[in-house]
């Protein structure tokens, strides 16, 4: 996390500098983003960078919390009185909200995707492997629900299948975000439906 001495900087000049980190990592993976680069753009010398950060991972995770924060402003309201829907329904506009937020903030989105492609690099291991438990919790506890109410079926692996699908709405839109195709987003919500059907066909309990 940031020294206080960066959130006692004037607004201005903190946005400046996360503005210029996100164009960086957004252009470049971890390893190549250059701290010079940001400190130059930002007008701040790098003996200041180190007064407000601890080094380039400090920012980076910084870059991801804010990320994480975002989307779900996006996710939640949807997860507020999750039970008020389906299981499917819920999985379907928490998947729409996830796409709503890759298209309003594409430097995020490109930031996110690049770094779960890197699954082999200690940066992927460390950081994402942080969050997905929390994914994870969250696909069960809605699993589980809609087990007790007979829309899921009975025999599945809860946690398995949390995971699945976790992973696969995570691939959805790594796999097709495109900033040059302007109808990347509408490409997504055709895939998403026929994701949707995949996931109804292997976990629905079709009996009730």
């Amino acid at each position: 996390m940031p020294k206080d001495t960066f959130f006692n900087l004037a607004d201005e000049k903190r946005e400046k500098i996360i503005s210029e980190a996100l164009k960086e990592f957004e252009n470049n993976d971890f390893e190549s983003a250059s701290i010079n680069q940001i400190v130059i753009r930002s007008e701040i010398s790098k003996g200041s960078f180190y007064q407000y950060f601890e080094d380039k991972k400090d920012l980076y995770r910084y870059i991801l919390k804010m990320m994480i924060e975002k989307k779900m402003t996006y996710i939640t309201p949807m997860l507020q009185q999750p039970f008020d829907h389906g299981f499917f329904e819920v999985i379907r506009e928490m998947n729409l909200a996830g796409l709503k937020f890759a298209k309003d903030h594409p430097s995020y989105t490109v930031i996110g995707n690049r770094l779960l492609k890197n699954t082999r690099t200690e940066m992927y291991q460390e950081l994402i492997k942080e969050n997905e438990g929390q994914a994870y919790a969250v696909y069960e506890h809605l699993l589980r629900k809609a087990i007790e109410t007979g829309e899921v079926r009975a025999d599945i692996d809860v946690s398995f299948t949390a995971k699945i699908i976790f992973k696969l709405s995570a691939e959805l839109v790594e796999s097709e975000f495109d900033l040059d195709d302007p109808n990347w987003d509408t490409k997504l919500i055709d895939l998403l439906d026929q994701f949707m059907k995949l996931i109804m066909v292997g976990v629905s309990n079709h009996s009730n």
